[in-house]
């Protein structure tokens, strides 16, 4: 992959059946449910009241947020293919009133909103560098003014070889997807510069993740 710079192992997610997908998302369930608790004990979500989860797989993010702040209303936005399986974990946590799921592409615009904050975990680096762009533009359309945004995932180095533990899933992101990678912090500030974005912060956890804030000018 890294030599024809196209995707030898590619997954076309869209095409997955419903039992692959729910396998596919099931496994990360409990790990997307420790991020979203992890991030209301780090950011004061608490004047909040409508939430995009984008790309939010089995809604275990949004399922713990609205959890933890009851009077958020979220929107996990994903495939076609991927909302049974999210509204499953939805109904199984029961929170079928503070969450729903709709089928939504983020590179053709979002038709809901406007929201209050929007989050994405590991999304990014399933795209490649337009339609990163793309998508951090449609999300600065679907939030309010005043809004915030919270990026969470791995970032590289500028030298793309550290850290190690990124570097290993940037070569499984490059295996299976078209355009697909880990990106840096300076592209982030800058794509998210460019879609309208201001007072951007970095703040790096353990195991190479980190988040990325930053909020739309009221």
């Amino acid at each position: 992959s890294v030599r024809t710079g196209s995707a030898q192992a590619k997954i076309d997610f869209s095409a997955l059946s419903p039992e692959e997908v729910k396998t596919n998302r099931g496994r990360r369930h409990l790990d997307t449910m420790a991020a979203g608790r992890d991030l209301v004990t780090r950011y004061d979500f608490s004047s909040y009241r409508t939430l995009l989860d984008v790309g939010g797989g089995s809604g275990g993010l949004a399922i713990a947020i609205t959890e933890a702040h009851p009077g958020i209303r979220a929107t996990v936005a994903d495939l076609p293919n991927v909302v049974p399986v999210t509204q499953y974990f939805v109904e199984e946590a029961g929170t079928t009133e503070r969450v729903r799921a709709v089928a939504a592409d983020i590179l053709e615009g979002l038709a809901t909103g406007p929201y209050d904050v929007a989050v994405l975990r590991n999304f990014i680096q399933v795209l490649s560098v337009c339609q990163a762009r793309v998508a951090l533009r449609n999300i600065n359309q679907a939030i309010k003014a005043g809004g915030s945004i919270y990026i969470l995932g791995s970032i590289i180095a500028d030298s793309r070889i550290f850290p190690p533990e990124t570097v290993a899933s940037n070569l499984y992101f490059l295996n299976i997807y078209d355009g697909g990678q880990a990106y840096t912090e300076g592209e982030y500030r800058g794509w998210l510069t460019e879609a309208g974005f201001e007072d951007i912060e970095r703040v790096v956890l353990p195991g190479a993740t980190s988040i990325m804030r930053a909020r739309k000018p009221a």
